[in-house]
């Protein structure tokens, strides 16, 4: 299969037409929420009860919805009335198919925030297609999360249709987007035309080699990562022993420009819970980098197994889906797998002697749609903590954005504070218990002052008169919140 072979003349195709009839049918983002449909139902496999009980039949919403959410075949002229003079466009670059009166459309179209992207229909999945192409999962909208938007030139690895490589477009990056599958690819091309998108230049390759000898300043990679015995699923699975994700890994330090950042998803074996950190550290070089990794979730292997299998069309059958769970355990028994952890891996390039990693294990819950400046500041800050700066004499900022929430209780004698919870912007770089310590400290460097303004404070009470090792203490914190990014350095004074 080669590029371009989806559709035809697409690059003669006119879309504005088409955008404004989806406007004026009322298929996109904000009509649907509107109407009672939230996102995650337009990027999922949801009942059509729960679709068309929100759309009259006869309307041209509720056509629309039929043609290209559910992939339904419309009478000719339904479909004409929906679309207008636009389904020949359609029907001539091969988006949509006619025959017997009746229009069918050959890939389904996802209303987003600035526009539509198209892949393939879900049920696509069950006939066993190899180069499946999906739409927008909860990975791809993590990734897009975390990404950074940064000056410069940017990769996406493993792009797909290239949701994530248009809001880097967006953001005024420029992009190249590279996937294995190339029907994927023709999907993120039709996908980019729709949107307006210029600048993104979408290469089909297996991991670096359609960019052999280029550096970028972001790379960005949402890969196949699940841990299977192998299957023909090109989205998710690589084949029995390669760990894309390894390979990828290693491979990333000689593709970044200087200061340039890689953050990568992925999910890795290991063997108990306490050497979650071992095999995804092993797969970075250490000398020249500085390594971020975040372990959002654990499981065993029945429950990973499971967790993919009892998602997938092909497995509906309880006899197939039980035959599948004892091929995947039965590959976890041979190979010695006990855990397997998910999450993300921040690399950045670095001269020698900027090198520090960071491990962290928690639940990011509800993480921001944009936590790059979380992620930037992290980078940042722990960067700067290398040159050794006075924690007490330095001036901060906190971000905007940062909160404190208490959780109270009721007792006889009224109400006590039982916990207080900090949380940053995006609630990715913190989100945890602290005391009034610290929210005493975040308050004086909001004011202007230093941490050893804290200092004296405390000082200057004769209950604490005597602590030798009260600035030591305050520096402990100060050091904790700028780590995690709640303190950002302003000043350095010396």
């Amino acid at each position: 299969m080669t590029p371009g072979c989806l559709f035809q003349n697409l690059a003669t195709w006119d879309p504005a037409p088409l955008r404004n009839q989806l406007r004026k049918g009322g298929f996109h983002l904000e009509a649907l929420e509107t109407l009672g449909m939230p996102e995650r139902w337009l990027r999922s496999s949801i009942r059509r009860a729960a679709l068309l009980g929100h759309a009259p039949e006869g309307t041209p919403i509720n056509t629309l919805i039929r043609l290209f959410t559910l992939g339904d075949e419309i009478d000719g002229q339904a479909a004409l009335h929906a679309l207008g003079d636009t389904i020949h466009g359609l029907l001539g670059i091969g988006f949509l198919v006619a025959g017997g009166g009746l229009v069918s459309s050959r890939y389904q179209l996802i209303p987003v925030a600035d526009g539509w992207m198209a892949a393939d229909f879900h049920r696509r999945q069950g006939e066993d297609a190899a180069d499946y192409v999906m739409g927008i999962g909860p990975s791809s909208i993590l990734l897009n999360s975390l990404a950074p938007r940064l000056d410069g030139k940017a990769l996406e690895l493993a792009s797909g249709i290239g949701w994530l490589s248009g809001n880097l477009v967006k953001a005024g990056m420029r992009v190249v987007a590279t996937d294995l599958n190339p029907r994927a690819l023709d999907l993120g091309r039709f996908s980019a035309r729709l949107n307006g998108i210029d600048g993104i230049d979408f290469r089909q390759g297996d991991g670096f080699a359609s960019v052999a000898g280029e550096t970028f300043d972001l790379i960005v990679s949402n890969p196949p990562y699940v841990q299977s015995p192998g299957g023909n699923m090109t989205f998710r699975e690589s084949t029995e022993g390669d760990p894309i994700c390894a390979r990828l890994l290693r491979e990333i330090p000689d593709h970044l420009a200087p200061d340039g950042i890689a953050i990568v998803l992925l999910n890795w074996s290991h063997a108990t819970d306490d050497d979650w950190q071992d095999v995804p550290l092993s797969w970075v070089p250490e000398k020249g980098t500085r390594r971020w990794l975040f372990q959002s979730d654990c499981s065993s292997p029945a429950d990973y197994a499971w967790t993919w299998i009892n998602g997938d069309l092909r497995f509906k059958d309880e006899a197939a889906a039980v035959d599948e769970m004892h091929r995947w355990l039965e590959y976890y028994r041979q190979t010695g797998v006990k855990r397997i952890s998910g999450g993300f891996m921040l690399i950045q390039k670095c001269e020698p002697g900027g090198e520090w990693t960071h491990c962290e294990s928690r639940s990011p819950d509800n993480i921001h749609v944009a936590a790059g400046p979380d992620i930037m500041r992290v980078v940042n800050n722990r960067t700067w903590l290398l040159t050794g700066p006075n924690l007490l004499d330095s001036s901060f900022s906190v971000p905007e954005g940062v909160r404190a929430e208490a959780r109270m209780s009721l007792a006889a004698g009224g109400w006590t504070r039982e916990t207080i919870r900090l949380i940053s912007p995006a609630r990715l770089s913190y989100d945890g218990q602290i005391d009034e310590n610290i929210l005493r400290l975040l308050a004086i460097v909001s004011e202007g002052k230093t941490p050893s303004d804290m200092v004296r404070e405390i000082q200057a009470k004769p209950e604490f008169a005597a602590m030798e090792d009260l600035p030591e203490r305050i520096t402990g914190l100060v050091r904790d919140l700028v780590e995690q990014g709640m303190l950002v350095p302003v000043l350095a004074r010396k």
